[in-house]
């Protein structure tokens, strides 16, 4: 399924319009996942590396434990939609870990409200001595965004990777950073990659949920081009994770975790 369409545009540069030019935009799938036959969920992605994509996104759901849980994958692309079988048959939405979550009890950012709000994940504080040097920081993120030639064509893509200490191991890209997110970490778990001593790079902004995703795995750095939001910062500390954000050309800001950064 291609990646990208063609789009017609006006353009205006220099106070000088242009029309009826062709302009390259990113594809929005909308795929709706039927799980043991009833209808889970639908996700906005983009359409490659689908069979990623749902692995990590029911193993950050909490719903399966290892790729080999998924035992069937059957994508209709004309229908927009995939079934997947797993080998615990009594798996439904009610399953979903985001939502057993209670986020009342973080109306307030201070430390009780991110303590009551670890109890309701049932997620530990991650405990791992690895580390990343600050050269190879820079260089991961320049290899996260050159590797895809989507970004490269449109700008309308996530990219995240997974890298060990030296070099990147996975990579993907979807027009949600989750979902980018999600196939990286379903691409893992396919290829049977130990990840709590792994770092990921990414693209986009790093909210709450893309802590969580990172914690349940269990890895140990996130780092990021863009900004952190109080609530990942927050959550972040609390599970002992390393933050990094804004690695731009020569500058970074550790938000936690700073003792995983070698310089």
């Amino acid at each position: 399924m291609k990646q990208t369409v063609i789009c017609k545009i006006s353009k205006i540069e220099d106070c000088k319009r242009e029309d009826n030019l062709d302009d390259i935009i990113v594809r929005e799938y909308p795929l709706s996942i039927f799980l043991n036959e009833k209808k889970l969920a639908t996700l906005l992605c983009s359409p490659e590396n689908l069979k990623a994509l749902i692995v990590g996104f029911l193993r950050t759901e909490g719903m399966i434990n290892k790729a080999e849980d998924v035992i069937s994958f059957k994508l209709d692309e004309a229908k927009s939609q995939v079934e997947v079988e797993t080998l615990d048959k009594t798996l439904t939405g009610e399953n979903f870990f985001s939502k057993k979550i209670d986020l009342d009890s973080i109306k307030v950012e201070d430390i009780k409200g991110i303590d009551n709000f670890l109890k309701s994940l049932n997620c530990k504080p991650v405990e791992s001595d690895t580390s990343i040097t600050v050269p190879n920081i820079f260089r991961f993120m320049r290899e996260n965004l050159d590797h895809s030639k989507v970004f490269k064509e449109t700008g309308g893509v996530h990219c995240a990777a997974l890298v060990d200490s030296e070099k990147m191991l996975v990579a993907k890209e979807d027009v949600a950073r989750h979902n980018a997110l999600d196939k990286v970490i379903g691409e893992a778990l396919m290829k049977n990659i130990f990840l709590k001593d792994k770092a990921v790079i990414l693209s986009g902004r790093v909210s709450l949920e893309m802590i969580l995703k990172a914690a349940k795995m269990e890895i140990p750095i996130i780092i990021s081009k863009s900004a952190p939001t109080s609530l990942s910062v927050a959550l972040a500390k609390s599970l002992n994770l390393t933050l990094v954000g804004f690695v731009r050309r020569n500058k970074m800001n550790i938000y936690t975790g700073g003792y995983r950064v070698k310089e």
